[in-house]
Order: structure tokens, then sequence, then C-alpha cells
């Protein structure tokens, strides 16, 4: 897996039908269950519809939230029809994203707050852990419910 799945590692060819030409920063890939992967890709996922502090806080990919992407559960239905995985849980896969992605992005904090990140955007990282860790929770629930 590769353990950082997202938009943004990815190299795009541009053109009347888009698609990916390759995916890059493999420094996390290990062995495991690439549902995480997965998982991971739709924590960072934004639609259209999301609450807007959602998009303010700059976690999600604001991109997808941009007219001709599919919605997080179009893409999680894509996947599993190309892939032929069973995604019943993957609600806790979500959720684990969401955890991760709040740990690494406290660490950042945890470095802004001492003076020790170069460039500019750090600020906004430390008020996306409580989001994350709430939006985790939600997920959580839902799938414990469900």
């Amino acid at each position: 897996m590769h353990g950082d799945f997202r938009l943004d590692n990815t190299l795009v060819r541009l053109g009347e039908a888009p698609s990916i030409a390759a995916v890059v920063d493999w420094e996390m890939s290990t062995l495991g269950d690439p549902l995480a992967d997965l998982g991971l890709t739709l924590s960072y996922w934004a639609d259209a519809s999301d609450d807007r502090s959602w998009l303010d806080i700059n976690v999600g990919a604001g991109i997808t939230a941009q007219p001709g992407f599919y919605t997080r559960n179009e893409f999680a239905a894509r996947y599993a029809e190309l892939t032929g995985r069973d995604l019943g849980g993957i609600g806790y896969y979500i959720a684990f994203g969401y955890f991760k992605l709040a740990v690494v992005l406290e660490g950042i904090n945890a470095r802004f707050i001492q003076g020790k990140t170069v460039g500019e955007g750090f600020e906004r990282e430390g008020k996306a852990v409580p989001v994350l860790i709430a939006r985790a929770h939600q997920m959580l629930d839902v799938a414990a419910s469900g």
C-alpha cells in the first residue's frame, strides 16, 4: 500500500480525458490492507456539499469539491467496481484515515508552535486536528450503527 495516497501525490495527464500518469511520494509505502489507502484518500476528499469549515481548514483536497469530480461515495463505488473489494467496513478505514491525518497534523502544528517550520500555511494545521478527530468519531458512530 502507498501509505499516503491522495490526489496531490499524483501526476495528472491533462486533456480531454484526464488520467493519472504517476503516483509519487512512496516513502510511507508498506505491506498492508489496500482499504487503508482508500480510507485515507477519502479522508482527504471534499464534496461540494461539505460544510464550509471543512473546506476552509484546507485538509480536504478542495479541488475534489469542484465540478467534474466524483463525490466520496461515487469514488468509493468506482473503486469497489474496479477492484471487486467489499467496502462494507469502509467507515472504519475512513475513521483510521482521519485519526492518522490528525496525528500527522498535530506533529506539524507542534513544530509550527516551536518556530521550526519554513513557509506559509502551517497555522491552519492545528485548527484541523479537532475537526479530523470529530469526523473520525462520526464515522465510527455511523459504522457501529450500520
